[in-house]
């Protein structure tokens, strides 16, 4: 048995305890009192080793993973070799270790954590990590039939997935090693123009990292960072032993102009920071974990900015020679197709001519002017829309669309569209051509009024229209009236205005009603929303929350100005408080509506007289509301 004196943590201790003589006095006494605790142990007992295995769900679906956990506690040293079972893959994806001393017993402990990953459905036994060890059994589903509280289902977004990195070669970390910033970037020669797809990587080493304060930014004017995504990707992953929470954003590189260039990409952060020398940090090395780190080792919160690595980047002119006339700057590779909405139409009716432009590069200079108007087709300016599965835009389909028109019937032929642009691959100009298309143009259908009048003969000629000299300017009828009183002012007519005037009259009291029922309602919801904006202060007042005070606050008063000066609530800024309220009363409100957007960033902190101080402020703008 080893003497408590001659343990490792005992000694570790000790050696700290030494070295950190210069640290500050509580330091020192934290350090003393754990060692003497160790020392005071009494003869410390060796636990036996012992191992134990479990697995996390035990049902899963194709597609989704599972963790094999395997715990070792006790003095003795056990290797822990992976398992081998077909349809199944094992990674290590995490360790940790733990001391524990109960009545004098040290016990140590380790916490592997395995990921299995199923490459085919069915039951699989997984043997017992020693010989006495039971089997675990996992059950996978064809996919979409496993449980929904799988640890890797899109229900538990916190769960990262792993990415193995053994060394940070090729990342600057920051002084403290804390974060790096990293890009990676397909090809370092590019032409002026062309996009190209690029990652920009942030990790942040768990526990030493308190916020990410900003996007990643491009410190050079000579590059544009097109469509970066708003939501990056979370991935964990281990670099020099220690585990790092790395987000991944996407976007597109394009040059602005010629030449030779280093690219950086910065990231704000606000980082901890050890206040104790390093001498006398030890402890908080030997601890290990970053929770006890930060607790035994006095740190601070300190903003900097991790800056990535110089990416040279060489970007070349496109070329003059042999640039057609139609190009419009498209960078890329490129292929086009037509169609047209029918193949058969009538003469003056309308059609559709598509353009589909498919490929990857520079959508937003693809252009076309389409088709040029000729003796067979009438065209009008065509109007463009872009579709795209890839959130950078890179890659998708530019769909033109130009209304036509067939002058003349027959069968027409539209004929073929190209469009040009520089393929950065081959290093030229490439023009796409499509394929002709043929339309059936039947004549417009002859309509009565443009059908010449029938020429009279003499054989049924009415006995009346059988006269020489000049036709009467008005048209024969057998129609008799009663009497030459127009009919408007005839008595049965005079019923038809009056009418008309009752239900004018009906209308407008309706809709008078309407309004002032409206209006009631919306006068008594936002009294009602008055009321719980009150209400939800006194008790953030109660229990000194200051930012949903501030907020709710901030609610109300906007809620108030907005019904005084007609306009909707969220409309309320600091320039229409400045132009319509007077000077005391402008300031306080536009106070509060500060406090309310620094509460919402960085928290914030009221007294209780400040409490009652704005309480009242808000009650004396709703009752100026309410006397006006």
């Amino acid at each position: 048995m080893r003497p408590p004196y001659l343990h490792p943590c005992a000694m570790a201790a000790i050696a700290v305890c030494v070295l950190s003589a210069s640290a500050r006095a509580v330091s020192v006494l934290a350090v003393t009192v754990l060692a003497v605790s160790i020392l005071a142990a009494g003869p410390a007992q060796a636990a036996a080793p012992s191992i134990d295995a479990s697995i996390e769900p035990s049902q899963i679906a194709l597609g989704e993973s599972a963790n094999l956990t395997i715990l070792t506690s006790g003095n003795g040293t056990l290797s822990i070799n992976l398992p081998v079972v077909a349809g199944l893959e094992f990674r290590v994806v995490g360790q940790s270790r733990q001391i524990q001393m109960t009545n004098g017993i040290t016990i140590e402990s380790t916490s592997t954590i395995i990921r299995v990953t199923p490459e085919v459905a069915g039951v699989f036994t997984i043997p017992g990590v020693t010989p006495k060890s039971p089997p675990l059994v996992l059950r996978v589903n064809p996919g979409g039939a496993g449980p929904s509280s799988s640890p890797n289902s899109s229900s538990a977004p916190d769960r990262l997935p792993f990415v193995p990195g053994p060394n940070a070669k090729g990342l600057r970390m920051t002084p403290d090693g804390s974060a790096f910033v990293h890009l990676e970037i397909p090809k370092h020669e590019m032409f002026v123009g062309e996009t190209v797809p690029v990652e920009i990587q942030v990790g942040m080493r768990d526990g030493f990292v308190a916020s990410l304060n900003g996007l990643p930014k491009l410190n050079n004017d000579d590059f544009t960072l097109n469509n970066l995504s708003r939501q990056p990707e979370r991935t964990a992953k281990a670099i020099d032993g220690k585990m790092f929470t790395v987000y991944t954003w996407r976007s597109l590189l394009g040059a602005v102009k010629p030449g030779t260039f280093s690219l950086t990409f910065e990231t704000p952060l606000t980082v901890r920071i050890r206040t104790r020398p390093r001498q006398d940090s030890m402890l908080d090395d030997l601890l290990g974990d970053p929770f006890l780190q930060n607790i035994f080792g006095t740190t601070v919160q300190k903003d900097i900015t991790a800056t990535s690595p110089e990416t040279a980047m060489t970007v070349l002119p496109l070329p003059t020679e042999g640039r057609p006339p139609d190009f419009g700057g498209a960078v890329g590779s490129f292929k086009i197709s037509t169609e047209v909405s029918s193949a058969k139409t009538t003469a003056g009716d309308p059609l559709t001519l598509r353009m589909h432009v498919t490929g990857a590069g520079n959508f937003d200079r693809v252009d076309s002017r389409m088709l040029n108007g000729d003796d067979q087709w009438k065209t009008y300016e065509p109007k463009a829309s872009f579709n795209s599965p890839d959130p950078t835009g890179r890659r998708g389909e530019k769909i033109f669309e130009q209304p036509i028109i067939a002058s003349q019937p027959g069968t027409h032929t539209i004929p073929p569209l190209k469009f040009s642009y520089f393929d950065p691959s081959t290093r030229r100009y490439e023009t796409a051509h499509s394929a002709p298309l043929t339309v059936a143009v039947s004549p417009a259908a002859a309509s009565a009024g443009n059908e010449p009048p029938p020429t009279p003969t003499a054989t049924g000629t009415p006995a009346d229209e059988a006269h020489t000299g000049l036709r009467p300017d008005h048209a024969i009828t057998d129609a008799r009236v009663d009497s030459l009183i127009p009919l408007y002012y005839q008595p049965r007519f005079l019923a038809v205005p009056s009418a008309l005037a009752l239900l004018l009259c009906g209308a407008w009291a309706a809709l008078r009603r309407m309004e002032r029922n409206a209006r009631g309602e919306r006068e008594r919801v936002r009294s009602e929303l008055l009321s719980n904006l009150l209400k939800t202060m006194s008790q953030a007042s109660a229990r000194g929350d200051a930012a949903q005070f501030v907020n709710s606050a901030s609610a109300a008063l906007r809620q108030t100005l907005g019904a005084r000066w007609q306009i909707a609530p969220d409309l309320v800024t600091a320039v229409d408080v400045d132009a319509r309220l007077e000077a005391g009363e402008r300031d306080d409100i536009r106070q509060i509506f500060a406090l309310a957007d620094e509460a919402n960033y960085s928290g914030g902190d009221l007294q209780a007289a400040d409490f009652d101080r704005w309480t009242q402020i808000v009650r004396r703008q709703l009752a100026d509301e309410a006397v006006s």
